[in-house]
Order: structure tokens, then sequence, then C-alpha cells
């Protein structure tokens, strides 16, 4: 998963945060709560934090991290979720 920092149709597939670029959040919104994705392993191709430092460490990337959250904040809870942490 990835936005884009160019429109559809401009035949450039640079790759933006998720919410950052062209497409925003909405799409994500819609395919994250679409039940016909419920299970799938999806992948983040959004850029990365390229410093010498990050690259010899083998922890999570800050900037995947800060996707994910964006990611997982687009996600409705279920009804029963919902109700567990009431």
């Amino acid at each position: 998963m990835n936005d884009s920092k160019k429109p559809c149709g401009s035949r450039v597939d640079r790759h933006e945060h998720i919410g950052k670029g062209c497409l925003g959040l909405e799409p994500f919104r819609r395919i994250l709560n679409d039940r016909r994705f419920r299970g799938l392993p999806m992948l983040l191709e959004t850029p990365k934090l390229d410093t010498a430092e990050s690259r010899r460490r083998s922890d999570v990337d800050p900037l995947d991290r800060r996707n994910l959250q964006t990611l997982r904040r687009l996600m409705i809870q279920s009804p029963k979720t919902s109700a567990s942490k009431r």
C-alpha cells in the first residue's frame, strides 16, 4: 500500500506516505474496511528513513510505524470490539 506523489495517469510511480499524496485517506479507508480484503497480507511501499544508522538497525522503520498508525486509525471497529472497550 502506498499513496502517490503524482496523479493517476502521470505514468510516474513515486510512492508517498499514506494520506499525504494524490490519493488521500479515503481510498485506504475503503480498502481497509472492505470485507473482501480482510485477512489478506498487505505490503507498505512508502518512503523509508534512509540514514546510515537506520540501515544498521533491524527494528521497524519509524516512518513505517507512522504509516501503520495512520492505516489502523482508518479501520472501523466492529460492534463487538467497540462494546468490549466500554
